[in-house]
């Protein structure tokens, strides 16, 4: 989405009730979906927090080879600050190769990527939590101190699916996030966590996208309008058939709720809900309500 439209829409979730606005960082849109807006994602959560009073927000996830670490635990005290205390740490090793390639950046093999991603989160964690770092590393290096110091600890996400990347989560952050999946292999995701955290409560949230509709007839026009919004081929039925074969929250208010309840009874404890078409507010509205009736 546009500057513009980010800032609608974070207005908009605020007023709506909603706890978080987070954005992917994502330095081209994924999918193929090219010669849409992208701002840059950092650049874009200091105008959210400018903009908004209440909201939480953050990058879902910030793949730490886009940034010098040292630099980018700066930038998530600054904004934590004059945010007073609303911003979410998302991190991640990095996947969406093409977007590396195109801006110059390296992309070595995961086991790479995730040795740089562990030394990131030395220098990351210490700096945001204790407010200094001393650490040298085969990727990375910082002696640094952190200022300002936010107050408030900074929520640290880390997300990913591979066994490697959970076990990072259970041990460093205060929450784990993973993508849209079914409420059985949520069932098996939450088992996963525990046994690696060891009796460590870590929270386990859970993106996804979403389509809602108050009839039949509303949830296949809202369908229509993201096939044509994102140049995605095939039918409303189509595309329906495979969120619902992801287990993504689909269909009626009744039948959102129904996996949303089903998930919730699997382990996630959070939900973010992936709007890849700011323009159907109506959209959001709906589920805004539907959230409110039956789980506040």
């Amino acid at each position: 989405m546009s500057m513009s439209q980010l800032v609608a829409t974070a207005t908009e979730a605020e007023q709506l009730g909603f706890g978080y606005l987070l954005r992917s960082d994502h330095l081209l849109p994924t999918d193929n979906r090219r010669r849409m807006d992208s701002p840059e994602c950092w650049t874009s959560l200091g105008v959210v927090a400018a903009s908004t009073k209440h909201l939480r927000f953050g990058p879902l996830v910030t793949p730490v080879g886009f940034r010098n670490p040292a630099l980018l635990a700066k930038m998530a005290c600054t904004l934590h600050a004059f945010s007073a205390g609303r911003l979410q740490l998302g991190l991640g090793a990095g996947w969406y190769e093409p977007e590396y390639t195109a801006h110059g950046y390296g992309f070595p093999p995961f086991a790479v990527r995730k040795a740089q991603f562990e030394e990131a989160l030395s220098v990351i964690l210490p700096m945001v939590r204790e407010g200094r770092v001393d650490f040298d590393g085969k990727h990375y290096s910082a002696h640094a101190d952190c200022l300002p110091r936010p107050a408030g600890r900074i929520h640290v996400v880390i997300g990913g699916r591979t066994k490697s990347i959970v076990r990072i989560a259970a041990r460093l952050a205060d929450e784990w996030n993973t993508l849209v999946s079914t409420p059985e292999a949520v069932s098996g995701s939450w088992s996963l966590l525990g046994s690696f955290a060891s009796g460590r409560r870590v929270e386990l949230s859970e993106m996804s996208p979403f389509m809602l509709g108050r009839s039949q007839s509303g949830l296949e026009s809202n369908a229509r309008l993201q096939l044509s919004k994102l140049g995605q081929t095939g039918t409303p039925d189509e595309l329906l058939k495979r969120l619902r074969a992801r287990g993504a929250p689909c269909g009626t208010p009744d039948e959102l709720v129904e996996v949303v309840s089903r998930k919730l009874e699997a382990g996630v404890q959070k939900f973010y809900f992936q709007t890849l078409v700011p323009e159907n507010t109506a959209m959001v509205e709906l589920l805004a309500d539907t959230l409110k009736s039956n789980f506040a």
